[in-house]
């Protein structure tokens, strides 16, 4: 394509800018599906982020002229998806339920997975460009979507890491680099790789393990008397009914739901032994003398984040909030609460936080 004129250039970008909340609005509920698909029928993700495109970032696209734009709907980014995995081989797990969940604009597909050069690390990663099906465009919430896409890339955490590392580097344009600096490159890359297979093999083994694990010890880790350690705190989160229905007014609170995090119950622990409560019998005797103050705690969260959105909070956050009540009473509050503040307690949708140019992921 030739490149357009400015005029042409700036009408684009004015209309761009007329319809950006609509497209940051399109991002949100595009990552919320994906949160709830996966949270049914995909892996537990490491993160998903998005972001919608700067003007300065269009300018430079239009300026470029590599493809053919006739309107805005013509422009296949404007809306980006980064989802990031554990391990390399759930990219292909959230990869088929991207296939299955959304609209896939096959003039565009970018399944990267078999496009890259297998030479270089983070060649399976997935690209796709995607709308919504035709049967939720009817919907009412939805229909104001139509022609809008999205481009999402799923990648491992080793992947997202080296791709950072490169980008850091100034290694992209890797041609340019010595040969022999190339090779010290491909050395780290092809260790990064094994080490993602490794992990794969890890998980495999390990899964079952714990499953086994605690399936043999479970009656004895849920006596009420007996200190928890996280796999016990976890059932305890996932099965006593006040903490559920304390996560659930949580929930209502941020105007969100609720998702289960490991990482988070393993802080969780932490946390409490630091408060001194190291017995179920004792955490749900603070839940319950606690509980009309927790959910005014929770309500001066929101506010003091205001300026975030969450996509969801992680089950066991009304044990988070309890932590900051016990120790706001505690002689040592201003480090407890310090530490406090340093949990994160969900998902957060943030924006812009990663490179605008989602042709370089």
């Amino acid at each position: 394509m030739e490149p357009v004129d400015d005029i042409t250039i700036e009408r684009f970008l004015d209309q761009y800018e007329e319809r950006r909340t609509i497209y940051a609005d399109f991002m949100n509920r595009q990552m919320t599906l994906l949160q709830e698909f996966l949270q049914e029928n995909g892996p537990k993700t490491y993160d998903i982020i998005g972001r919608v495109k700067e003007r300065e970032s269009l300018r430079r696209k239009l300026l470029a002229g590599e493809t053919k734009i006739t309107k805005l709907e013509d422009i296949t980014d404007l809306v980006g998806i980064r989802i990031v995995t554990y391990f390399e081989e759930e990219v292909e797990q959230v990869a088929e339920v991207i296939r299955k969940e959304f609209k896939i604009n096959e003039s565009y597909i970018v399944d990267r997975g078999e496009l890259l050069d297998p030479e270089r690390f983070g060649y399976r990663s997935r690209y796709y460009i995607v709308g919504l099906l035709d049967d939720r465009l009817r919907l009412i919430e939805y229909k104001r979507f139509k022609g809008f896409q999205a481009e999402i890339q799923v990648r491992s955490l080793l992947q997202q890491a080296w791709a950072e590392w490169e980008r850091e580097l100034g290694y992209a344009s890797r041609d340019l680099f010595p040969k022999e600096r190339r090779r010290h490159f491909s050395r780290v890359a092809a260790l990064l790789e094994l080490a993602d297979s490794e992990l794969n093999g890890i998980k495999q083994f390990i899964r079952p393990y714990q499953l086994a694990q605690r399936t043999d010890t479970r009656k004895d880790r849920l006596t009420p008397n007996d200190s928890f350690d996280h796999l016990s705190l976890t059932d305890f989160i996932q099965e006593n009914i006040l903490v559920r229905d304390l996560d659930s007014s949580m929930a209502t609170i941020f105007r969100t739901d609720t998702t289960f995090n490991e990482a988070f119950i393993l802080q969780l622990a932490e946390n409490l032994g630091q408060l001194g409560v190291r017995h179920l019998t004792a955490l749900e005797n603070e839940l319950r003398s606690h509980r009309k103050a927790l959910l005014g705690i929770g309500k001066q969260m929101r506010d003091r984040y205001a300026d975030r959105e969450y996509g969801s909070l992680w089950r066991g956050i009304s044990i988070l909030i309890m932590c900051y009540a016990l120790a706001a009473t505690s002689e040592k509050a201003d480090q407890l609460l310090t530490h406090l503040d340093k949990t994160s307690f969900g998902m957060q949708l943030e924006k812009g936080i990663f490179n605008d140019d989602i042709e370089r992921w």
